[in-house]
């Protein structure tokens, strides 16, 4: 009896101890599951960061939200901040910008020196979107923020890119179409346009001759009787004009002109009127799509942004922002942009530039030259690409002057080519 009872004892004992055992081992369990659970859920919204986890980066808008919000904004637009407070993030953020240090400093140096009233380059990599270089000098004009990005300036001649890719798109014209037109190259008058038989002193030029020389009357005459109104706006939508430019940072809306009579519509085509207006940057991404074989990227100017403690919250990533043309279309554009610097408005800028190193390089480009109505200056543009052994480098560069030229735009994009191709960096990639 008493060997039984305390075998019963002490199995009561054990499977008391049991019991709790089990309990505390469901208690730790649930503690344990607890806390991974919302571990996981901090893991996936990201410490501090509204949005942000390991698999969920802030996207190329989210952030654009955040950083155009910031109330040091000056700094922010002008690139020279790398470490900043945004929105909804409770660290501080260290933005890795994407420029390159020789073509940045190339920039900075030739503003520096030739001090034109009003001075923008950029350059960037065709073929991804990087902007590779974005610089800025004022002296004589009252504009606020960035002038590359966040104001807008007459396009002028620039706007011929669109009108010929409307022409060669559409098949209505080739860089071998021969046009006739009256007047000088640079005039644009109703008579010399709006009749259909052209009377006086008739001329004729190839549109390749045309869109070097920059010839005003052929660009006018060849939207009034070959592409018409509703195509050359649907193209100049396509090459970014009235759409909004998807960027880390926010970029001033480029527009174009909204011709109401047959005249408005030539104005719009040759780019002779103040209503196609254009961000510098643009004007690289317009060159850059040509290059690209009509594929317009968007730009980026970051790397990544990281977060102080280390974790990467956005990472850029190469995106198309529109096909502007078909590659045939692009093909035939880079031949109408070789004519300008071999030929046309941008030649005596190119002088020699053809020889030795840069023997094996395409280069094309579109000037422009109008009076800016608002800030009273004489804009002067050249936008354009060069290209070889796989490397396709976009430029934008305007300057504004009052009286006097220090400096012509064709100039500083040769000499940023020079340095994108220099030997070194060519045997590099």
């Amino acid at each position: 009896m008493r060997h039984v009872d305390n075998g019963s004892v002490n199995f009561q004992t054990r499977s008391t101890g049991i019991v709790k055992l089990t309990l505390v081992l469901a208690f730790l369990g649930i503690i344990f599951l607890g806390g991974w659970y919302f571990g996981a859920r901090i893991g996936r919204t990201g410490v501090g960061v509204e949005g942000v986890g390991e698999q969920s980066l802030l996207t190329k808008g989210e952030l654009r939200s955040r950083l155009a919000q910031v109330a040091s904004g000056k700094d922010i637009f002008e690139f020279k901040q790398n470490e900043v407070s945004l929105p909804g993030i409770a660290e501080p953020v260290i933005l890795d910008y994407a420029f390159d240090p020789s073509l940045q400093a190339l920039a900075e140096d030739l503003l520096g020196k030739y001090r034109p009233d009003l001075g923008v380059m950029v350059a960037m990599d065709a073929s991804t979107g990087r902007v590779l270089a974005m610089a800025s000098s004022n002296k004589s004009f009252d504009i606020e923020g960035n002038p590359a990005i966040q104001t807008t300036f007459p396009s002028a001649s620039v706007f011929k890119v669109v009108t010929a890719a409307a022409a060669i798109e559409q098949q209505k014209a080739n860089p071998h179409t021969l046009i006739a037109y009256a007047g000088r190259d640079h005039t644009l008058y109703k008579s010399q346009v709006l009749k259909e038989k052209v009377s006086g002193w008739r001329r004729i030029s190839s549109l390749k001759e045309a869109f070097g020389k920059s010839i005003n009357t052929v660009f006018g005459r060849l939207a009034v009787f070959n592409i018409g109104k509703e195509p050359l706006q649907a193209f100049s939508n396509r090459f970014g004009y009235n759409e909004q430019i998807e960027s880390e940072f926010p970029i001033e809306l480029s527009r174009s002109a909204k011709p109401d009579d047959s005249f408005e519509l030539a104005e719009m085509a040759s780019g002779y009127t103040q209503d196609n207006v254009m961000t510098p940057l643009h004007g690289a991404m317009i060159a850059a799509a040509v290059a690209n074989d009509g594929v317009m990227m968007q730009p980026y100017f970051l790397n990544a942004a990281y977060l102080k403690s280390g974790k990467t919250i956005y990472r850029s990533e190469p995106a198309p922002q529109v096909n502007t043309v078909t590659p045939e279309t692009a093909k035939e554009l880079r031949t109408l942009m070789a004519e300008t610097v071999i030929n046309g408005t941008s030649k005596k800028a190119f002088r020699g530039f053809f020889r030795g190193r840069f023997s094996e390089l395409q280069v094309g480009g579109k000037t422009g030259h109008l009076t800016d109505r608002n800030f009273k200056g004489r804009v002067d543009w050249f936008v354009g690409f060069a290209q070889a052994h796989g490397r396709k480098i976009a430029v934008s560069v305007m300057t504004m002057h009052k009286k006097y030229w220090t400096v012509k735009s064709s100039y500083l994009a040769r000499r940023t080519f020079e340095t994108a191709f220099s030997q070194k960096k060519v045997a590099e990639r």
